[in-house]
């Protein structure tokens, strides 16, 4: 196995790239050139000296902080006199559409880039003059690359550039996988210079559980750190570095074993934190899936088939559909609505065993019903689902409606009201013995489609919910959402707080089922903290009640060298108020989401990362001034003040929507870079000469990667009343919550 990639050494005057890429496979410095034709960005790297990854992965969130040392060599700059001995050249990374960049610096020998949040209404005189830009409008943005145009840099300079970014670790095979975009591109490094002497990687994995987390890798030789309770710490192992591969690094943490596991971690709060409450998460882990005994499924598919589904959406879609119908096991029922403006049902008369004939019945149907026409209807088809789950009722089963669109309709905040009060209604009523309400699973596709109603109504719905923006990711991400919840564990889970807590929040409101494909993780705010030990109650297969007493530990380190608690889910809360914002339209709580996102550095709906030139002067003293914990006025600091201030690319990713454009069957997916780099309009800045449209690609002055999948609620803090073994009064987590 070769230590490094083969590649010819580059010199300041010779391009250090052998090899061309349509993305780029690490965090560097690369040169961009639009194909036309293609729809698609070359990425050429410049010369890697260092690339260095440091993780902190905790409970089901990795914080990342990658830097990298490149040297540039002069045939890869781009400017008006193609010269080779100053022009400007991109940084860029490949990110996930849940991935959330929070930072990124760049330093060269005279000059020094930052970046900070700045709230969307205060960004109007943002232009970017620095970066070569006239315009406050934010660029076009793709959510699978992060990218930066660096201008201004020398022939043969040395660059560091600092990226930080944070996403929620994936769940596979019963474990919580990390990944690490650290394959070196060919021509990136010198044919004689090994791995161990360019890449490195340290990651820390810390639990809510008393016991050592256990990690492994199926990628790299890894070895041991340090290793206490609920702690792990690894990096790439140095002995055996021959047996390092030129390839992303990925940990695995597994958390099946042989039965149900639950634990809970809090913290106080940080030293001069205006939010005086603890923080605190509780995780509920499924065991093997042999281990267990799954409730049986009632499935409701709903397709969206309007005309924005056409092409490669609707075949991915499909596929993934067909693929969900065939992990239907013998014991569950099923149905598929294909819609638009119209319905057709696969069965007319409500539900069907789902045994082979009928998938293989079902799976033809789809392949001819579910074929791209007309407008988009969503309540209609939902509406009538929730009434055959009601007329075919089945005592121990757990009914599930999966709404899979890639549009928006005017009348979303009405189908959220029109779910949850009939859910409200249904429990008011009371339910038939054994008889479970239907959670609804949500899964939007591309730019135009809803993303938070679509994860409000999950919510409401206590379901779960997906997306995809680009039409190669629909069939696989939609495939992993139908998959996790193929095995239901608990369900109508339900956590117990003292009532006499004061300030208690938590997130989701309405708690989550238990499947063996999706742990539970919780988050929250307590005045006071939680006593040592708080009980959990849910319902299992069969009707039995699975109940729990778990120990909520004490962390103290929420200093420096680790992430405090209340930054781990300060996404997840974000994006909870932004949801909850949205559909009360109070703008009270879009500044507290505003006044959250700048508190934290962690850009949302309503605010943007911006990039800005600054003095080492002025960077010392920007520093100090967040020491502060207010909001900085980055403007004041930056070279060119506001005009000089460029703002990082449009919201990619989770947004509300565009019923415009899915009213005239508009595809909002996004699909290769060329459409956006091609597009992005930079003004007076100066370029190559290699035609108009590779000219604005080869400097498109930044990408904004794609905001984590958010997970908002109904209402925080709703009431949420029961008793759990006698022990606690008030649980938060019931089956119905809010007024």
């Amino acid at each position: 196995m070769p230590s490094a990639p083969q590649t010819q050494s580059a010199s300041r005057e010779t391009p250090a790239g052998s090899a061309d890429y349509y993305r780029p496979t690490c965090p560097g410095l690369y040169a961009t050139s639009f194909v036309p034709g293609m729809d698609e960005t070359i990425f050429t790297p410049a010369q890697l000296q260092k690339l260095d990854f440091h993780v902190e992965c905790h409970l089901s969130t990795a914080f990342v902080t990658a830097k990298s040392k490149w040297v540039v060599p002069g045939s890869l700059l781009k400017s008006s006199k193609n010269d080779g001995k100053k022009g400007n050249i991109t940084f860029a990374m490949p990110v996930t559409e849940k991935t959330t960049v929070t930072g990124v610096s760049v330093q060269m020998k005279n000059k020094r880039f930052s970046s900070g949040v700045v709230a969307t209404k205060d960004t109007s005189n943002m232009k970017g003059k620095r970066f070569g830009r006239n315009t406050a409008a934010p660029l076009p943005s793709h959510p699978e690359v992060f990218a930066l145009s660096i201008p201004g840099v020398p022939s043969g300079e040395t660059v560091d550039v600092q990226v930080t970014y944070f996403q929620p670790l994936a769940f596979e095979n019963g474990a919580y996988v990390f990944r690490a975009p650290c394959t070196l591109p060919d021509g990136s490094v010198h044919v004689n210079v090994s791995l161990a002497k360019v890449v490195s990687v340290m990651a820390t994995s810390r639990s809510a559980y008393a016991d050592a987390v256990q990690v492994f890798s199926p990628s790299h030789p890894i070895a041991i750190v340090q290793q206490g309770a609920g702690v792990t710490q690894v990096q790439l192992d140095p002995v055996k570095r021959e047996q390092w591969r030129n390839t992303d690094f990925v940990m695995a943490m597994p958390v099946w074993g042989g039965d149900i596991a639950a634990a809970g971690v809090q913290q106080p709060p940080g030293l001069g934190d205006g939010d005086t409450r603890h923080s605190f998460a509780i995780t509920i882990a499924p065991p093997k899936p042999e281990f267990v005994n799954p409730f049986p499924r009632d499935v409701i598919f709903l397709l969206d088939r309007s005309g924005s589904m056409g092409g490669g959406i609707m075949d991915a879609a499909r596929g993934a559909l067909i693929a969900g119908l065939k992990d239907l096991g013998p014991q569950d029922r099923f149905n598929v609505c294909a819609f638009d403006n119209l319905q057709v049902y696969f069965a007319d008369d409500g539900l069907v065993d789902a045994s082979g004939d009928s998938r293989d019945s079902a799976v033809r149907w789809a392949n001819h019903h579910c074929q791209a026409r007309g407008t988009t209807d969503i309540m209609t088809p939902l509406a009538r689902s929730l009434e055959i789950f009601k007329k075919n009722a089945r005592p121990g089963s757990v009914p599930f409606v999966f709404v899979i669109t890639d549009g928006a309709v005017a009348d979303e905040r009405e189908i959220c009201r029109f779910v949850k009060q009939s859910f409200k209604q249904a429990a008011k009523n009371g339910l038939p013995e054994g008889v479970t309400l239907p959670r609804v699973c949500t899964f939007g596709i591309g730019r135009y489609a809803n993303h938070f109603f679509l994860k409000m109504l999950a919510n409401i719905g206590r379901g779960m919910n997906g997306a995809a923006y680009s039409p190669k990711n629909v069939q696989p991400e939609m495939s992993e959402l139908l998959h996790a919840s193929r095995i239901p564990i608990l369900t109508d889970i339900a956590v117990g707080i003292p009532d006499f807590k004061n300030g208690v929040e938590i997130y989701p409101s309405v708690v989550p089922d238990l499947f063996a494909g999706a742990p539970v993780m919780i988050s929250g705010k307590c005045a006071g903290g939680l006593p040592q030990t708080i009980e959990i109650q849910a319902r299992m297969a069969g009707g039995a009640i699975w109940q729990r007493q778990i120990p909520i530990a004490m962390d103290l380190q929420n200093n420096a060298m680790t992430i405090p608690l209340d930054k781990v889910f300060i996404k997840q809360r974000i994006d909870l108020l932004t949801a909850q914002a949205w559909l009360s339209q109070e703008n009270v709580l879009v500044d507290e989401v505003i006044q959250l996102s700048l508190k934290h550095n962690v850009p949302c709906a309503h605010t943007k990362l911006c990039a800005f030139e600054i003095s080492e002067k002025n960077e010392a003293a920007m520093k100090d001034a967040k020491k502060g914990g207010n909001a900085v006025s980055y403007a004041k600091y930056a070279v060119g003040g506001a005009a000089g201030v460029m703002v990082i690319g449009a919201l990619a990713g989770a947004d509300f929507g565009d019923v415009g454009a899915s009213l005239a069957n508009a595809s909002g997916a996004v699909a290769g870079l060329g459409q956006v780099l091609g597009s992005i309009d930079l003004g007076s800045f100066d370029v190559p000469d290699f035609g108009c449209i590779a000219d604005c690609a080869a400097n498109a002055p930044c990408l904004e990667p794609l905001l984590s999948c958010v997970e908002p609620c109904i209402e925080s803090g709703g009431d949420l009343i029961g008793a759990v073994g006698g022990v606690v009064a008030g649980l938060l987590g019931a089956v119905v919550g809010g007024d």
